[in-house]
């Protein structure tokens, strides 16, 4: 899921950090979760991978900025053998949330998922909390979403409200699919060398960061490798 609050809900974590990582395991599943890639005054977008699928991101402007803050929240699980097709499954995910789109994003306010009810436009229009994705689709997201990850997101919601108080409200929109294709892990050395004489890699296509601190620090030590 992608959320998105107003700045004021965090303005205390966009004091401290940028990109700030929050991290839990809920209950009754015990799966990872994780807060990533974090947008302060930033803006909910599109991007569309092979065959259209369309998946929810975000980002920031240095100049303009908008009244919210948007941040994914990322569920990890742990397959069991004999299946061993992680990106298909998330692949069919998006798939059968973009049916229900229309193949656009779909946007849900918080509230709505307690309550068992879908979210209306006109509903979407009077909320507080206005959608920096502006062509999102309101809809239900839990007719789309496996059981299991949206039980791990709800709960991790509701535990980050109390260290920050109103990210888990009413108002609080929440967009899908948010997925995370990553690469595997290129074999490097010490300098940043692959197998292939005089090919570097670093960042997220290295595989080895998972977001943009990780990626800046390697690109300052490959700078600094190359000063030398």
């Amino acid at each position: 899921m992608r959320v998105e609050v107003r700045n004021e809900i965090m303005e205390d974590v966009n004091n401290v950090l940028y990109e700030s990582k929050l991290i839990g395991f809920p209950l009754p599943f015990q799966n990872k979760v994780r807060t990533f890639c974090q947008n302060p005054g930033g803006f909910v977008s599109q991007e569309n991978y092979d065959n259209d699928l369309a998946v929810v991101n975000g980002h920031s402007y240095k100049e303009r900025k908008s009244k919210n803050t948007n941040l994914a929240i990322l569920c990890s699980h742990d397959f069991i053998h004999p299946f061993n097709q992680p990106i298909a499954y998330a692949q069919k995910v998006g798939e059968l949330t973009n049916m229900l789109g229309g193949g656009r994003i779909l946007v849900q306010r918080y509230g709505d998922i307690l309550a068992g009810k879908r979210t209306w436009q006109d509903e979407l229009m009077h909320s507080n909390v206005r959608p920096t994705l502006t062509d999102a689709v309101a809809g239900d997201i839990t007719s789309a979403m496996p059981y299991r990850a949206m039980v791990n997101i709800i709960n991790f919601m509701q535990a980050v409200d109390l260290v920050v108080p109103g990210f888990a409200a009413t108002e609080t929109l929440l967009y899908s699919p948010e997925l995370k294709f990553y690469s595997n892990r290129v074999k490097l050395d010490e300098n940043l060398r692959t197998s292939i004489d005089g090919l570097y890699c670093l960042g997220d296509s290295s595989g080895w960061t998972r977001g943009l601190m990780m990626a800046s620090a390697m690109g300052v030590l490959m700078g600094r490798l190359i000063g030398d």
